[in-house]
């Protein structure tokens, strides 16, 4: 799932553990409900639509689907396409 509400990509840490990836940190953290938290962060690598490029990805609670954000989609040179509903490369890259 692509969120650009959010700004991180969050992943069930249960997940990321059993990947052998651990946590490089701890962040605090505003959730959609506006509380803030202390969440475990690390820093890998991600793949989507043939791109590969190092982000952040958080520790999230539970057994919820990953989420990413518009960092690792914009870290990939990627945006959404609303009407197509999927990612597509940037055609211009704003700096």
């Amino acid at each position: 799932t692509v969120d650009t509400s959010t700004f991180m990509m969050f992943v069930p840490g249960s997940l990321l553990r059993k990947l052998g990836l651990p946590p490089a940190s701890t962040q605090k953290v505003q959730t959609a409900d506006g509380r803030l938290r202390d969440m475990d962060v690390a820093y890998t690598w991600i793949r989507a639509n043939g791109r590969e490029m190092m982000t952040y990805i958080v520790f999230n609670d539970g057994e919820t689907e990953p989420v990413m954000g518009r960092l690792a989609v914009n870290s990939l040179l990627l945006t959404v396409d609303p009407m197509a509903r999927k990612l597509v490369p940037m055609t211009n890259i704003p700096i």
